[in-house]
């Protein structure tokens, strides 16, 4: 039975309440599926909080401790005091996973969007990562057998951690638990003599090959070391720190899809800060993925958002104050349109397709810190 018949036979109809009474204007309320009851359902483990009901005005959801509160609007998000980025609650990036959109949470787990018996419904689910998660940065979202994954680390530029060290650091949203599951990658758990060494950062550099950063923690401790390598099952070979740099060199990809290539075109010389990267969700790639566009016209860094479907060449894309295009069909012209807008300080950090929805992550932003953040989902308004 597939993922969407397995939705048709839950029963939501507190939480379908509790989205009703938000939306009156009472305020933000926890979503929270614990009152939810699932007679018969076998489908993924992880924990349904609600069945979104999508339509032509957003639905607005902000990160808190106990889960994704509904809230009105931005201007209605908590007070949140800022926080260094390491130690905020943010969506750190998205991705397709084979029916599913899942979200990595810092310092708190996944969110997943399933499938519903309309593609402009989805079901909302948790797997909560638990004192585990909120202990530690979450970065370097990738795929690890098959399954999306997070490192999780010690963040110690900010501040001295009091947290142990962490092993393992990867976690996996795996459909059988309710919880994201510890896994064993070997290269990053390679390390060089000593007992204070834990991974950082991992990422795809041009050509396809990993690059990893270790380092030594602990006040009398400074080496950091840095490694390559072609797969994630073996260890790496140590590198230079030139070569660790020049591995963040984004690539000039030489050939995008015609709706993508239209978009970015359209947008280098229409955006008054210009282009200078694209950040790529699509479901053909396994990771999200960075690249300088051959028509960057930008010295900033601010990023332009994509989501491309190469099978049926559909593309949308946003900047962070919420101006975008989309293109498809047999005449992709890249045509603009607007997010709802958000209030001054925010901005859009992601966007993705799920169905007929589309899916914008935001935060409030100040420096280095990050304030109240969530995401948005409304029907895709064309």
């Amino acid at each position: 039975m597939s993922i969407k018949n397995h939705i048709k036979i839950v029963t939501f109809t507190v939480m379908i309440l509790l989205l009703v009474a938000a939306c009156s204007g009472k305020g933000g309320v926890p979503v929270s599926g614990t009152d939810i009851e699932v007679p018969g359902y076998s489908g993924p483990a992880w924990h349904p909080l609600a069945l979104l009901k999508t339509g032509e005005h957003p639905l607005w959801f902000e990160l808190a401790a106990g889960g994704p509160v509904l809230i009105e609007s931005p201007d209605d998000a908590s007070l949140a005091a800022y926080s260094p980025w390491p130690f905020a609650r943010f969506i750190i990036d998205m991705q397709v996973w084979d029916d599913f959109l899942a979200m990595a949470v810092n310092r708190d787990g996944f969110l997943v969007l399933g499938a519903a018996a309309d593609d402009t419904e989805a079901v909302l689910y948790r797997a909560r990562g638990g004192l585990i998660w909120n202990s530690y940065t979450a970065e370097s979202f990738f795929v690890w057998d098959d399954k999306p994954a997070v490192l999780l680390y010690r963040n110690d530029f900010f501040i001295e951690p009091t947290a142990p060290s962490l092993q393992p650091q990867v976690y996996v949203l795996d459909m059988s638990s309710p919880v994201p599951v510890g896994a064993s990658v070997p290269a990053l758990e390679n390390f060089p003599p000593g007992d204070s060494w834990e991974a950082e950062v991992l990422h795809r550099g041009p050509g396809g090959l990993w690059y990893y950063r270790l380092k030594e923690k602990g006040k009398d401790q400074a080496n950091t070391v840095y490694f390559r390598t072609e797969s994630l099952e073996e260890a790496g070979t140590r590198i230079a720190i030139g070569e660790w740099r020049n591995s963040n060199t984004q690539e000039i990809p030489e050939n995008v899809a015609r709706c993508l290539a239209e978009i970015i075109n359209a947008a280098s010389g229409s955006y008054p800060g210009g282009l200078n990267l694209v950040k790529l969700i699509s479901p053909e790639n396994k990771e999200p993925r960075v690249f300088v566009p051959q028509a960057a016209t930008g010295t900033g860094e601010d990023l332009l958002y994509v989501y491309c479907r190469e099978a049926d060449q559909f593309a949308i894309a946003i900047f962070p104050d919420g101006q975008g295009y989309y293109s498809g069909g047999k005449e992709p012209a890249a045509i603009p349109f607007t997010l709802p807008p958000l209030p001054e300080g925010f901005g859009y950090t992601g966007i993705a397709v799920f169905g007929k929805i589309l899916v914008a992550s935001w935060e409030e932003q100040q420096d280095a810190s990050i304030g109240a953040a969530g995401f948005m989902v409304i029907s895709l308004p064309f």
